[in-house]
């Protein structure tokens, strides 16, 4: 068990939405750390609150976002309580972020070079001739060809993956702490998706920053993460190292997610899939809120929903089946199972 001081701390994190159906909770009492130099992947469906949750670090989430409570700490500093000019700060020099399609995310009006370079004259005082000279470099760095010739080349002049790397490049400009990378292999055929995560991998290693992998593939997991989060609903159900959780997960979802990638040395006819959809936020079931899909499903499955039960080795589960958590009668005291910690 790691028992340095996580580089960001994330605790009891719950975020809402106001909308024209009323407040829904995205994110509803998240707590997760992140090791310097490390890459932790959080994985689930789509809705799960996953990019919420990313997008909430760097307070991005959106002008309807409400934080209900909860802390996010970087360095000894919550993220949630500083003004919006240390925000901007930290966005860009402490954390960089590379983000699901860069498309929408690169400013089209703008030369690659000019985006590359606003970061490091912000928040490293460098001159524009200085910066361009360093976003050539880095843009060397990513594998695009004659690179001080493409600083004068528009987003729409550019491939989904060469403006994915003008992404990573401007994330990685200031040689952040954290880089958050949400979905960075979207829209990108599977050659270029291999090319892309392995290049942050070895930039990782070279810069020694910590990666958070915002992703619906376990399977990325398995090959660039060491430690994995599995959101469900906006809650996480499941957290351990990779090997553990592909060895031994415990809570059925994440068992269905394993599931239903297919084996490498065999060929199958039809694809497993988890049974129904992810509840709507508006729509939350009672009990747990995985019970309507769940295969393993029991009638207290209904009445609670279980908190996450910490086992020995940093593994923690939310689900009655597996972790032996009871409904407690009023007053008593909940039940652990053995080995698990309070």
């Amino acid at each position: 068990m790691n028992t340095a001081e996580p580089l960001l701390s994330v605790r009891d994190l719950r975020i809402a939405f106001d909308t024209a159906r009323g407040r829904v909770v995205a994110v509803d009492g998240v707590s997760f750390d992140v090791a310097a130099g490390e890459t932790l992947g959080i994985v689930g469906e789509s809705g799960c609150g996953k990019s919420v949750t990313a997008l909430s670090i760097l307070r991005l989430a959106g002008r309807g976002a409400r934080i209900l409570s909860g802390s996010i700490h970087l360095g000894g500093r919550d993220l949630l309580k500083l003004s919006d000019r240390d925000i901007r700060d930290v966005r860009g020099g402490e954390v960089g972020m590379v983000f699901q399609e860069p498309m929408t995310s690169l400013n089209p009006v703008f030369t690659v070079g000019d985006q590359i370079a606003e970061p490091l004259m912000r928040h490293r005082d460098l001159s524009r001739r200085a910066a361009l000279d360093r976003a050539a470099e880095l843009l060397d760095t990513v594998g695009i060809p004659m690179a001080r010739a493409r600083l004068g080349s528009y987003p729409h002049e550019m491939s989904g993956g060469m403006r994915q790397r003008v992404m990573i490049a401007m994330a990685l400009s200031c040689q952040p702490k954290l880089l958050i990378a949400d979905e960075p292999t979207t829209a990108l055929d599977v050659t270029v998706q291999a090319q892309i995560l392995e290049l942050l991998a070895g930039l990782q290693q070279e810069f020694s920053t910590a990666v958070m992998l915002i992703t619906h593939d376990l399977g990325l997991v398995a090959e660039f993460a060491q430690r994995a989060v599995v959101m469900y609903a906006g809650r996480i159900v499941e957290q351990a190292d990779v090997a553990t959780l592909f060895r031994q997960p415990l809570h059925p979802y994440a068992e269905g997610l394993l599931a239903s990638i297919p084996p490498m040395d065999e060929d199958v006819e039809r694809l497993r899939a988890i049974e129904g959809t992810v509840p709507s936020p508006h729509a939350m079931p009672d009990g747990c809120r995985f019970a309507p899909r769940c295969p393993q499903a029991q009638a207290e499955c209904v009445a609670v929903d279980p908190p996450l039960i910490p086992f020995p080795g940093d593994h923690g589960a939310a689900c009655i089946a597996h972790t032996g958590y009871r409904v407690p009668a009023p007053g008593a005291v909940t039940q652990l199972p053995a080995g698990a910690r309070p």
